[in-house]
């Protein structure tokens, strides 16, 4: 189910990639220099968002990975300290 879940999620910020560069790509040249973004930067940014989601759900991941370890323990402490 996990992995199912993340394709589907890899899969929309796909598309909303593809969308956020189509709709920047379709602005007029004063429209983008209102929002202070050059046309030639486009791609660019669309790419820098893409690694900044990436890096974000990698550290969510790591995060739902650490949490669960710790739940799994008793009180985070581990058999160790039972005794």
């Amino acid at each position: 189910m996990v992995i199912f879940s993340s394709i589907v999620n890899f899969l929309r910020r796909e598309r909303d990639y593809r969308t956020t560069r189509t709709l920047l790509h379709g602005m007029d040249d004063h429209l983008l220099q209102d929002i202070g973004v050059r046309r030639d930067q486009i791609d660019s940014l669309v790419a820098e968002q893409r690694a900044l989601k990436r890096e974000q759900a990698a550290i969510e991941a790591q995060n739902q990975r650490n949490s669960r370890g710790s739940n799994s323990t008793l009180g985070g402490r581990g058999l160790a300290a039972q005794h």
